[in-house]
């Protein structure tokens, strides 16, 4: 019997995807399929999987894919073939702690949770700090959950539950990840959260996410979001998760919009959208719950994005600049 099948994919992964194999072909926990979703790439990621192919021909499963569609596509593809009770993510770029996958399992099935999740390593420069998978506290892990960091990689999560209410990522853009990742935690009658770092993040200078210039898939960020909240409506429970989809939409659009689009040119144009939509959907948005609780800078951060003045803007950067640097 599959006990958790690890979906890992990968586009023109060569540097990186053999110390990503490694650490998940040593886990403790044995009964493992591994599934890599090759996304089309054009380097040497082809005959690598292959070799650990030949050498762990019982657990390993490579689906080669003539088109490079996006994380969002390959994920989807792994979940419709996973066979394990849970699952989980691995990017190629990543490596996971050899103790890792028995911990989330052991604990998942003592707990009967339907996701366990742990803290994680964030590497740069060769540098790891532990970050917390969970910073907020409440009474209620499951809203303490939905409005933590939306990244599916340190989570081993039911595969029945995903594929009982269909939830699957989106597969346009990027951004696929909050787009269904905090529905999760609607759906999970248990969530267990270990404060252990098991995951280990590499930061890599020029992906999406860190270019010094603009890419247009910066956008998605606006369709992710309509489809979470399309999915809080549609679970039934969008009043119960009310404060949480408001503050997702605060920290994404009015925190995040600052560094997301106010770094290039060409993003300025959307500090308009943006308090339209925010507008629009949640008028007294300073009275959300978990707003009220960040610091200062947060606020202050949100405030000036709203107020739509470039200029104060503008000046706001510069000088959270020089206090970084």
């Amino acid at each position: 019997m599959v006990k958790v099948s690890v979906i890992i994919p990968v586009y023109n992964g060569e540097k990186y995807i053999k110390p990503c194999l490694d650490s998940v072909f040593k886990q403790t926990l044995e009964e493992i399929e591994v599934i890599v979703i090759n996304d089309a790439s054009k380097d040497n990621t082809k005959s690598i999987l292959n070799d650990y192919k030949n050498k762990f021909p019982n657990k390993m499963k490579i689906i080669e894919k003539e088109k490079n569609e996006g994380q969002g596509v390959a994920r989807n593809k792994g979940i419709d073939l996973a066979s394990g009770e849970f699952l989980t993510f691995v990017d190629s770029d990543d490596t996971i702690e050899n103790d890792m996958l028995r911990t989330l399992y052991e604990e998942a099935i003592r707990q009967e949770a339907d996701v366990v999740v742990c803290d994680y390593y964030e590497i740069k420069n060769d540098k790891k700090e532990i970050k917390k998978a969970i910073p907020q506290k409440t009474q209620d892990i499951k809203k303490d959950y939905v409005i933590s960091i939306a990244g599916p990689c340190n989570k081993l999560i039911c595969t029945e539950l995903l594929k009982k209410h269909k939830l699957h990522f989106l597969e346009t853009g990027i951004y696929e990840d909050i787009s269904m990742i905090p529905l999760i935690g609607i759906y999970a009658k248990k969530i267990v959260y270990i404060e252990k770092p098991y995951y280990n993040y590499l930061i890599r200078e020029g992906s999406t996410m860190r270019q010094k210039t603009f890419n247009k898939k910066l956008l998605s960020i606006y369709n992710a979001l309509e489809c979470l909240s399309k999915g809080f409506k549609e679970s039934s429970k969008q009043e119960e998760y009310k404060n949480e989809l408001e503050f997702i939409y605060i920290k994404h659009l009015l925190y995040g919009g600052t560094g997301r689009f106010l770094e290039y040119k060409e993003g300025k144009a959307e500090v308009k959208k943006i308090n339209k939509i925010i507008k629009e959907k949640f008028p007294s948005w300073r009275k959300n719950i978990y707003y009220k609780k960040q610091g200062k800078l947060f606020k202050l951060n949100c405030n000036i994005f709203y107020s739509n003045n470039l200029l104060l803007i503008s000046i706001f950067q510069k000088l959270k600049a020089i206090v970084k640097g």
